[in-house]
């Protein structure tokens, strides 16, 4: 939670929650109320990406209660997530609306609305103890709406590697993903969301499953979904490929099987994927399971050996016409 906003809390107090139901809101994000279908991410606190305490996300604080802060989700189509505190804890009752109609914080930040599916976890910080009470609940969408935005760009969780970087002068986030469109070729960018005169653009990348450099983000260009055939799944364990020097394997983050299948369907560099449920949610089989082990891979090898047993229902598949 950013300084700025603990100041919000702290000082306008119930002003706070005057002046934000009585500010004018967009019109074209508002509308009528229609159930979205939330997933409660593991964790307690606000809601995060899988790198940790990053929030720097456009949002907005009310002061009410789950079932007021769900119905206001559900009525604003720019709201992709919502955390709210239970109550347990003495003091006033907050929820954060992660959306960009009223936007209060970090608005010019929205990888989460083109991307739900960055949001994976909730955290709280020590100094900020009324929000160990609170959980997060994200909307995600179908992967196919939600996984490549409307410019044809699909977010990266991980940071990718590239030996061809260019350094291109931007402005702003779409700024430096228009540089990507504009340059032959371009498959990748990345930049630093407090300068954006550091925008970079490939033609050649490697994913990798290191967190971003801090104040970094990027995304990969989107591949045509069929360009590689359909997933065939393996009845043995795919491998590495003889004489690979180090294993080809990169561990993604993920919510689901369809979410793995999805990151590596749009991914021109990905030709296999394997995984399967956490082993945590072989322990509560009667709540869903929001953690998938997630293997991506550009060069893998189909073994005699059986699947691994690292978690329950391990499985795999590689594209049939790469």
């Amino acid at each position: 939670m950013c300084r700025r906003a603990q100041a919000i809390l702290a000082v306008l107090g119930i002003f706070f929650w005057a002046a934000s139901s009585s500010k004018i809101r967009s019109k074209d994000a508002l509308t009528q109320a229609t159930a979205k279908n939330y997933t409660q991410v593991p964790g307690e606190g606000w809601c995060t990406d899988d790198i940790g305490i990053n929030e720097a996300t456009a949002r907005r604080f009310e002061q009410v209660n789950c079932t007021r802060a769900r119905n206001m989700c559900d009525s604003d189509a720019a709201c992709v997530a919502y955390a709210c505190m239970n109550g347990t804890f003495h003091g006033p009752v907050w929820s954060v609306l992660y959306t960009t109609t009223g936007c209060e914080v970090h608005c010019g930040e929205t990888g989460w609305q083109t991307n739900p599916r960055l949001i994976t976890k909730a955290q709280y910080t020590q100094n900020q103890p009324a929000w160990q009470t609170a959980r997060c609940h994200v909307a995600y969408q179908p992967l196919n709406n939600d996984l490549c935005d409307s410019a044809g760009f699909m977010n990266s969780s991980t940071a990718v590697h590239s030996n061809a970087w260019t350094l291109q002068a931007a402005t702003s986030e779409a700024d430096c993903a228009s540089k990507c469109i504009a340059s032959a070729g371009c498959m990748a960018w990345t930049g630093n969301t407090s300068d954006w005169n550091f925008c970079y653009t490939t033609a050649t990348y490697t994913r990798t499953q290191s967190a971003w450099p801090q104040q970094y983000t990027g995304q990969l260009k989107c591949a045509n979904a069929a360009s590689c055939g359909a997933f065939v799944k393996s009845n043995t364990s795919l491998g590495d490929p003889p004489g690979h020097s180090g294993s080809p394997w990169v561990l993604l983050p993920a919510t689901s099987k369809e979410d793995c299948v999805a990151q590596c369907r749009y991914d021109s560099t990905c030709k296999a994927y394997k995984g399967g449920d956490d082993t945590g949610c072989a322990l509560t089989p009667n709540q869903p399971c929001t953690d998938f082990t997630c293997y991506l891979t550009s060069h893998y090898s189909i073994t005699s050996l059986a699947w691994e047993t690292d978690g329950p229902d391990w499985e795999g598949a590689y594209r049939s016409g790469c």
